[in-house]
C-alpha cells in the first residue's frame, strides 16, 4: 500500500517537472491538424473538459456544455456556432452565442464574435489542433488583447470536444499527454464539465419543441373532433 502511495506521489511530481521544463509555444509554432477538413469537422460537440481560468463557484459551471459548428450558408466560409448549457440545479437549458467563427485557413480558424449584436470584434486565434472528426477535438484558442502570433499568450483557453457525452481513456490519454508535453498545461488544471445525462444539445431542443407542437396539434384535433359530433 505504501509503494503504491509513493508510485502515485513520484508520477505526480515527475508531471509537474516535466511542466515546468516545458517551454510554451507561441500560436505560430504551433501544429494543426493536418489534412484538416471543415465539412467532417462541422456539426454537434460536446465539452469533455477545459481551462476555465478565473476561479467561480460550482453553482456557476456551465454544465452539458454543447455547441453545433454550422456554415453560415453554403458558399460561405463563416462559421455560427450556437451554444447551450445548464446551470446547477436548473432543469432547462439556456442557450448562447451564437459565436462567429471565421474559418479559411483550414484549422487556423479566428473567433471573430461572442456575441452577433456586440460591435467588439475579437479576432481570437482559435485553432483546432487534434480532431478525427467522429470522437474528439481538442481547440486552443488565446484572448489576450491585441495578441500577436508570434508572442506568447498570456490568456490561453484549450477545450476537449467529444461527439458523445463521455470520452474514453483510451482516445483521452494521447490528448493529455499532447497537453502536457506540447502546450505545457498540466492536466490536473482542467476543469471536467459535468455532462450528467440531461443533454442540452439542439437536437434534443428540437425534440421538446416537437413534442410540444404534436400535443398542441393532437388536442386540437380532439376538440375540433368532439365538436363535429355534437
Amino acid at each position: 500500500m505504501h509503494w503504491f502511495t509513493y508510485i502515485k506521489h513520484l508520477i505526480f511530481f515527475l508531471e509537474i517537472a516535466n511542466v515546468l521544463s516545458c517551454s510554451v509555444p507561441a500560436f505560430n509554432n504551433l501544429t494543426v491538424q493536418s489534412n484538416f477538413s471543415l465539412t467532417q469537422f462541422l456539426g454537434g460537440w460536446y465539452e469533455i473538459k477545459w481551462t476555465p481560468g478565473d476561479p467561480h463557484n460550482e453553482s456557476d459551471i456551465w454544465r452539458n456544455f454543447y455547441q453545433s459548428f454550422q456554415l453560415q450558408n453554403a458558399s460561405s466560409s463563416i462559421l455560427q456556432v450556437d451554444g447551450r448549457a445548464r446551470l446547477l440545479n436548473a432543469n432547462s437549458c439556456f442557450s448562447f452565442g451564437p459565436w462567429i467563427i471565421i474559418a479559411n485557413n483550414s484549422a487556423k480558424m479566428i473567433l471573430q464574435k461572442k456575441d452577433p449584436n456586440s460591435q467588439k470584434i475579437l479576432n481570437w486565434p482559435y485553432y483546432i489542433l487534434k480532431t478525427d472528426y467522429n470522437n474528439y477535438a481538442l481547440a486552443y484558442a488565446c484572448s489576450s488583447t491585441n495578441y500577436t502570433l508570434s508572442n506568447l499568450c498570456e490568456k490561453p483557453t484549450l477545450w476537449v470536444f467529444s461527439r458523445t457525452t463521455m470520452l474514453s481513456d483510451a482516445l483521452m490519454a494521447p490528448l493529455d499527454e499532447y497537453i502536457t508535453n506540447i502546450l505545457c498545461i498540466n492536466v490536473t488544471t482542467l476543469e471536467i464539465t459535468p455532462q450528467d445525462g440531461k443533454r442540452c444539445s439542439l437536437s434534443s431542443q428540437i425534440s421538446v419543441e416537437n413534442f410540444i407542437l404534436l400535443t398542441f396539434l393532437f388536442v386540437t384535433f380532439i376538440v375540433k373532433t368532439e365538436r363535429e359530433f355534437i
